[in-house]
């Protein structure tokens, strides 16, 4: 990485008034259909869909060829190929996703000191005071675009604002490869030019909802009082809307620096309820979660699992531990207890696993306490937690089905099976 071009101090001097706020938001067009289109040469050009194939599977993206058949993300695969039947269906491969995205990310550093990760295709740049070392917005922008291109043959969106929502709002204006900007003070006529389905947090239930009240366009929506807003959707959802519609951010990703999660999940072909299976899925999850925040060098202390049910019923829940779990056996223990005692042992649809907490970097390698035994005599978990650095390293060396766990996890009814 070259060496950055910036000062992180972006405050004005005394007396001087304050700079005004600049932000990019960059989207990555298209992205799992345009990795495998960057690698496999016959897919370009046509519509591909990255997803499972079988009766439950779901599309997780789709490239703009097969958009035009009005597919897009999280609908039903079935239903995608009855749009377009000669549409190819590539299986996601999130490794080389995250590898991709970490190349394209780690360059944003040299644009921005302050740089907010949204998603595996996304991020704000804090672009505010840039200007002077950097030169003009669109200048910049077209520099990054450029460099992305040249390093990895792919194409960003860049959108430019004063806040948040309108850099994200922009990067939509002209994908894929766009570049557009929103001067301060054109906030409102900009979002008063864009459709309701486009508003960023604007989903389609609320929009049904709005639809049903007779707005049907933001014109509309902003000639409402915010009472009457708050009255029809509640203090906090309607104080949204009246912000959104005049282009005034409600604080949109404003505290994302300070919390961060890593999660998988699967959507099962069928219905689990073997617990044997279930422990299966959950330990390969818990140990992709694992050697995903060895990579991002990152700790959370929060465990999360996830659950559906075949009626979709869908159940959550969380425990904070004192101490992060250091490796793949003491998440996948405490995702477990957290399961087992959801799931009440009905079949489950969808199972997902995660930890969050506050995103603190470099927290792999900093201290903690001290254990008061010596290593020999730590319990199991703390001892096969050890491995999960070396088992990325042989990945890392020779491939991902390289190494594999073995199942060791025990149920509640075989623990009491075992207990004298």
């Amino acid at each position: 990485m070259s060496e950055r071009p910036w000062s992180s101090d972006t405050t004005p001097a005394e007396g001087q008034p304050p700079r005004e706020k600049l932000f990019f938001h960059v989207d990555m067009d298209a992205f799992f259909a345009s990795v495998e289109q960057l690698d496999n040469p016959a897919f370009r050009g046509k519509p591909l869909l990255v997803g499972g194939r079988n009766k439950r599977g779901v599309v997780a993206a789709c490239s703009y060829e097969a958009r035009r058949f009005g597919i897009h993300s999280a609908m039903p695969m079935q239903q995608a190929l009855k749009r377009c039947p000669q549409a190819i269906v590539a299986a996601s491969r999130m490794e080389r996703y995250r590898q991709i995205s970490r190349e394209i990310t780690s360059r944003f550093e040299n644009y921005s000191p302050r740089v907010q990760i949204v998603s595996i295709d996304e991020a704000f740049l804090e672009m505010t005071g840039t200007e002077r070392l950097l030169g003009p917005p669109e200048k910049i922008a077209r520099r990054l675009k450029e460099e992305i291109r040249t390093a990895t043959g792919l194409t960003i969106s860049v959108g430019i604002g004063p806040s948040r929502l309108i850099a994200k709002l922009a990067s939509d204006v002209d994908k894929p490869d766009g570049l557009y900007r929103v001067f301060p003070g054109e906030e409102a006529r900009f979002v008063a030019s864009l459709k309701l389905k486009d508003l960023w947090g604007l989903g389609a239930v609320t929009r049904r909802r709005l639809e049903q009240l007779g707005i049907n366009t933001v014109v509309a929506l902003r000639e409402q009082r915010a009472e009457f807003l708050r009255g029809h959707f509640g203090a906090s959802t309607g104080e949204f809307l009246y912000l959104l519609c005049r282009g005034q951010d409600p604080g949109i990703h404003e505290g994302l620096h300070e919390r961060h999660s890593i999660s998988a999940e699967r959507t099962f072909p069928e219905d689990i309820a073997d617990p044997v299976l279930l422990k299966q899925h959950l330990l390969a999850m818990a140990e992709e979660v694992i050697q995903r925040s060895l990579q991002e060098d990152w700790r959370g202390p929060t465990v999360q699992v996830k659950l559906r049910f075949p009626s979709f019923e869908t159940h959550s829940a969380s425990r904070t531990l004192t101490d992060p779990p250091e490796g793949t056996r003491k998440l996948a223990t405490v995702a477990w207890q957290l399961l087992e005692k959801r799931r009440e042992g009905k079949p489950l649809r969808l199972l997902g696993v995660g930890i969050a907490g506050e995103a603190r970097r470099n927290s792999w390698t900093e201290p903690l306490q001290q254990d008061l035994f010596p290593r020999e005599t730590r319990d199991r978990d703390s001892r096969e937690d050890a491995l999960d650095p070396t088992i990325r390293q042989l990945r890392d060396r020779f491939g991902n089905g390289s190494i594999q766990r073995g199942l060791w996890m025990k149920t509640s009814r075989e623990e009491e099976e075992e207990s004298p």
